[in-house]
C-alpha cells in the first residue's frame, strides 16, 4: 500500500479536493436556500385587532356519471314523471234526498238509538215480496243508509233518494187543526190470565207487525250490553196503555230471547220478526233488575 501511495501520490490529493468541493457545495446550497426562503408569518394579537378569517374550501359538486364510470357502478334509472292525479268524478249526490222511482213501498219502520239498529219493512211491487231490512242492507240494487220514521234513505248508484209509504200525509199545520193521536189497543185485545201468561188477539199482532213506525212510538228501544257483549234490547219510556204495557213489559226490561231466539244482533231480530206473523204462541225471556222472567202469550 505504501509503495502504491508513493508511486501515485496525486490520488490522495485529488480525493481530498473532491471531498472539499462537495462539502463547499452543500454549504453554499444550504445558505442560499435559507436566504431566499420566505419568512414565516408571526401572528401578533393586539387589542382591537380583527382576527383573520379562515379561508373556507370551495365546494364542488360530484359528477354522478363520472363516479359511476370510476367505480363501475350503474346508476339507478331516473324516476318516471308522476302523472298529475285526476280528480275523481263526483257522484250525482244531492244534499236533500228525492223520491225514488223504484217500484217499492215502505210498510213501516222501527227507529232505535243508535240508528244502526233501526229496522224497516219494504215491499218490492214488481214481485210483491215484503222483507225486513236494516241499515247497510241492499234493496233492489240500492243500499239503505238511513231509516227514519216515515221514510227510508237509499243510495241509488250515487243518487240520494228515499222510499216512503206512497200515501200523502195531510198537513195539519196548514189546515189549522190538531192531529188526533193513535188510539191504543182495546182492553179486550190483550187478556192477562196470570202474572206471566197472556192472551193476545191475532188482529192486534198483525196490526202492530204491519206498522212498525206505530210500534216504535210506543217505547224507546236501545241495544243492551253486558260485559261488552250484546245480550238483548232494553226498553225505556214505555207509553202507558200501549201494547208493551199491556203485555207486562216495564221500563228498563231487557228482552233477551223471543221463542228461544237470542236477541243479540239485528240479524236475529229480523229473523224473529219474520216468524212472529205465523206464530200461535210467543214466549219472551226478560231480564228485570238482574232477575230472569219468562212471559208467554197465546195468539187467538
Amino acid at each position: 500500500m505504501e509503495i502504491w501511495l508513493q508511486r501515485y501520490p496525486w490520488v490522495l490529493t485529488a480525493l481530498a479536493a473532491l471531498i472539499g468541493a462537495y462539502l463547499c457545495a452543500r454549504i453554499v446550497n444550504t445558505l442560499t436556500a435559507a436566504a431566499i426562503a420566505p419568512k414565516p408569518a408571526l401572528l401578533q394579537q393586539s387589542i382591537g385587532a380583527t382576527p383573520a378569517t379562515t379561508p373556507v374550501a370551495a365546494r364542488f359538486e360530484l359528477n354522478a356519471n363520472r363516479l359511476s364510470r370510476v367505480f363501475d357502478v350503474p346508476l339507478p334509472p331516473p324516476p318516471e314523471a308522476t302523472a298529475a292525479p285526476t280528480t275523481p268524478q263526483k257522484a250525482d249526490w244531492q244534499a236533500n234526498p228525492t223520491k225514488s222511482s223504484l217500484h217499492a213501498v215502505l210498510i213501516g219502520t222501527a227507529v232505535t238509538v243508535p240508528s244502526r239498529y233501526s229496522l224497516c219493512q219494504l215491499t218490492n211491487s214488481d214481485t210483491n215480496e215484503s222483507f225486513v231490512y236494516s241499515v247497510g242492507d241492499k234493496f233492489m240494487g240500492t243500499r239503505i243508509y238511513g231509516i227514519e220514521k216515515d221514510r227510508v234513505l237509499i243510495d241509488n248508484d250515487g243518487k240520494n233518494e228515499y222510499i216512503d209509504t206512497g200515501v200523502a200525509q195531510p198537513s195539519f199545520q196548514n189546515l189549522g187543526v190538531t192531529p188526533i193521536p193513535a188510539q191504543p189497543a182495546a182492553a179486550s185485545d190483550v187478556k192477562q190470565l196470570s202474572e206471566n201468561q197472556y192472551v193476545v188477539s191475532k188482529a192486534t199482532i198483525n196490526e202492530n207487525l204491519s206498522d212498525l213506525s206505530k210500534l216504535a212510538t210506543q217505547a224507546r228501544i236501545v241495544p243492551s250490553f253486558k260485559n261488552g257483549v250484546a245480550n238483548g234490547f232494553k226498553l225505556f219510556s214505555i207509553v202507558p196503555d200501549s201494547l208493551y204495557a199491556k203485555i207486562g213489559v216495564q221500563n228498563g226490561d231487557v228482552i233477551r230471547r223471543i221463542n228461544g231466539y237470542e236477541m243479540n244482533s239485528p240479524d236475529k231480530a229480523l229473523e224473529i220478526y219474520s216468524k212472529l206473523r205465523d206464530a200461535n204462541r210467543i214466549e219472551i225471556e226478560i231480564e228485570r233488575r238482574g232477575e230472569t222472567l219468562r212471559k208467554s202469550y197465546s195468539i187467538e
